[in-house]
């Protein structure tokens, strides 16, 4: 009889509801997993230095090209008033060396007319006066300007300004038969239109009748 109430009583003592059990962990287990804790943190750690110094590294770079970009910015701006003075400059003075060129046909004019204050010679007076015209053509020439050749040539409203029109029985329809101020090309453009008279042929008209 006692020994069947020892059986039941350490049935019980197994078999206890809600009781916890406790796992028993070896020395060395508890070592390794310890190692292993150590490790991950080390790795960890490691990660962070890294990336810390990814971070520091892309600042610099930012901040490196941040400098750049306003360096290049101020050298541009720099840049760019430069350009606009040397426009303005350019502007102000783009005609210095055509004004130089026409002092020399000032001065030569002015020596042309002090020559004349007693001077009864009128062919020498004119001559002075030839050479005057001569050198201001020199000029022009340099410049690029130059006369068009309008009489005697067919009307072109492009490069002529027709302010008279004449029946004439000697030159054919719209041919230039007088040239009241003369025109001229600048390079490849008109300059200036030339004033002309236009033929209208009487020649012509009769045949039409």
């Amino acid at each position: 009889m006692f020994d069947k109430e020892k059986k039941i009583d350490k049935k019980e003592k197994r078999e206890k509801p809600g009781e916890k059990k406790h796992t028993i962990i070896r020395k060395e287990d508890l070592i390794k997993n310890l190692k292993d804790k150590e490790k991950e943190i080390i790795d960890l750690e490691e990660e962070l230095s890294e990336i810390e110094e990814i971070a520091k590294k892309n600042e610099q770079y930012y901040k490196e090209s941040l400098e750049k970009i306003l360096r290049l910015h101020a050298e541009f701006d720099n840049y760019k008033k430069r350009q606009e003075k040397r426009q303005l400059d350019f502007i102000e003075y783009a005609n210095q060396d055509l004004l130089k060129n026409l002092l020399v046909v000032v001065d030569n004019l002015e020596r042309a007319l002090d020559s004349t204050k007693n001077e009864k010679n009128i062919k020498a007076i004119r001559e002075g006066l030839k050479n005057v015209l001569k050198d201001f053509f020199e000029v022009l020439k340099k410049e690029g300007v130059k006369p068009m050749k309008s009489l005697h040539e067919k009307f072109d409203p492009s490069i002529h300004e027709a302010v008279m029109r004449e029946e004439s029985d000697k030159y054919s329809e719209d041919i230039v038969t007088e040239e009241f101020r003369k025109g001229y090309f600048f390079k490849s453009k008109v300059l200036r239109a030339a004033m002309v008279k236009v033929a209208v042929s009487v020649k012509e008209k009769e045949q039409e009748k």
